[in-house]
């Protein structure tokens, strides 16, 4: 059994984001005051998120763009956590 680490990071700007070995990604949009942001290309509906996995065993070295669409009343926000190994 593998030991884990578990990454909290907020991002409020639209960039690359790298997932640097992890085993699983999660991208969480807040339900109120954020504005509207994809992940690749998938949209990310206020209050849902997009989580992705690996087989066990496998990690995922990529970098997915975050990209928000900035509206007049909303604040940019979104919520990532990641599962890594445990060096």
């Amino acid at each position: 059994m593998a030991k884990t680490k578990t990454l909290f990071q907020f991002v409020g700007k639209s960039e690359n984001f790298g997932a640097y070995g992890c085993f699983s990604i999660n991208f969480y949009r807040p339900l109120t005051g954020s504005n509207p942001v994809s992940v690749d290309g998938v949209p990310i509906e206020a209050g849902s998120s997009l989580e992705i996995s690996q087989n066990v065993g496998d990690e995922d070295h990529s970098f997915y763009e975050i990209a928000f669409t900035e509206t007049v009343a909303g604040n940019n926000a979104l919520h990532i956590s990641r599962v890594l190994p445990l060096d």
